[in-house]
C-alpha cells in the first residue's frame, strides 16, 4: 500500500487499519469469524506469526520445516512450544471476547511463559527473575529488584489504558513497558508478543504478524522499540503506576505504531477476505471487473489507493464487491 503524497505515514497506515476493522465488524467480527476460518486463514496466520516472532530471536524455520515440526515429523522445541502456546492463548482470548470479558493478570503472564518453555527442562518456567539482567543491544536497563511489583503495576496500567486509549497506542505502550521491565530471565520477546496479540484479540483485532525473517525487518522492529523506550534509558522509575506512565510517554511511538498498523492491515486483509468468502465467492479481478462493469485496471487502482481489499491466491488477486471501502 502506498501512502498519499505529503501524508503522515503512521496516520495513513492506522487509518487503513481502522477502515478494515469497521469492515470486519460489518462482516461479523472475530467472534464468529475466527472460528469459521480457523482451519485455513487463522491457522495460516498463526504459522506465519510463529515463524516471524521466533526469527526475531534467532530461531529460523521455513514454512515446510515449521509444518514438519507441528506434525511431529521434525523436532524443534522452541517452535512447537510457541505455536502451541500462541494457538491456545489466542483461542482463550476469543472465548473471552465472545463473553465480553478481558482477563489480564499475573497468572496469565506466568502461564504463557511456562508454556513457552514446556519442553525445556533447564529453565525456570513462569517465575519472575531476581537480580540484574542485560538486554543485548538495548539502551534500557531493566529493574534489578521488585520485578513482581513492577508487573502488578503493568496489570494496573493495562486495565487503565485499555478503555481510555486507541487500540494501537495502547498495544504499543503495553509492549514497550513489558519489554522494558523484562520480567523473565529468558523468553521476554516471545511472551511479550503473545500477550500483545492476546490483548489485540480482546479488542476484536486478529493477531499481529511482526515481520522478522530478514535483517531489515528485525532492525526496523528493534529501532522502533528503542525510540519508544527512551524514557527508560537513563534511570528506571520505581514501581509506581504514575511514574511508569510518565516515563513511558517520554518515548516516540510513531515508528512502532506504524509497524503495528501495517501488521494489523496484513492480518485483517486475510480475515476479511475469508469472512467475505463465506458470504459469496471471491472472484479473480478480471471476473469481478466484468461483473462490476469496470476495467480490471480500475480495481487495481482501488487496491493501490487503499479503497479495496484483495488477497493473492495462486498468483492472482481475488476480491468481492463487499470489499470496497
Amino acid at each position: 500500500m502506498e501512502s498519499g503524497k505529503g501524508r503522515n505515514d503512521t496516520l495513513y497506515e492506522c487509518e487503513g487499519m481502522q477502515k478494515r476493522k469497521k469492515l470486519l465488524d460489518s462482516l461479523g467480527g472475530l467472534p464468529e469469524g475466527a472460528v469459521e476460518v480457523k482451519n485455513s486463514e487463522w491457522l495460516y496466520m498463526l504459522e506465519e506469526e510463529t515463524r516471524n516472532s521466533l526469527a526475531i530471536e534467532g530461531y529460523f524455520a521455513s514454512e515446510k520445516e515449521l509444518r514438519a515440526i507441528i506434525s511431529g515429523k521434525h523436532t524443534g522445541a522452541e517452535i512447537l512450544d510457541y505455536y502451541s502456546t500462541a494457538g491456545s492463548i489466542y483461542d482463550l482470548a476469543l472465548q473471552y471476547l465472545r463473553e465480553g470479558q478481558t482477563i489480564f493478570d499475573l497468572p496469565l503472564v506466568r502461564h504463557i511463559h511456562s508454556e513457552l518453555f514446556r519442553e525445556a527442562r533447564d529453565r525456570e518456567r513462569g517465575i519472575f527473575r531476581k537480580g540484574k539482567i542485560i538486554i543485548k543491544g538495548a539502551k534500557v536497563h531493566p529493574p534489578e529488584a521488585d520485578v513482581e511489583q513492577y508487573m502488578r503495576c503493568l496489570v494496573e496500567i493495562v486495565r487503565s489504558l485499555r478503555g481510555n486509549t486507541g487500540a494501537i497506542p495502547f498495544l504499543a505502550r503495553f509492549h514497550v513497558l513489558f519489554e522494558s521491565i523484562h520480567p523473565f530471565a529468558d523468553g521476554n520477546g516471545r511472551a511479550g508478543r503473545i500477550l500483545m496479540n492476546y490483548l489485540a484479540i480482546s479488542l476484536g483485532l486478529p493477531p499481529f504478524v511482526i515481520k522478522g525473517l530478514s535483517p531489515v525487518d528485525r532492525d526496523e522492529y528493534y529501532d522502533a522499540l528503542e525510540k519508544s523506550d527512551t524514557g527508560f534509558h537513563e534511570v528506571f522509575p520505581p514501581p509506581d503506576t504514575e511514574k511508569l506512565l510518565s516515563s513511558l510517554e517520554a518515548g516516540d511511538f510513531s515508528g512502532l505504531e506504524k509497524m503495528l498498523c501495517r501488521s494489523s492491515i496484513h492480518s485483517l486483509n486475510r480475515v476479511i477476505a475469508a469472512m467475505a468468502g463465506k458470504i459469496e465467492e471471491l472472484l479473480p479481478l478480471a471476473d469481478l471487473a466484468e461483473e462490476m462493469k469496470v476495467q480490471p485496471a480500475t480495481l487495481r487502482k482501488w487496491i493501490e489507493r487503499d479503497k479495496m481489499v484483495a488477497v493473492m491466491k495462486n498468483g492472482k488477486l481475488y476480491s468481492s464487491k463487499r470489499l470496497v471501502f
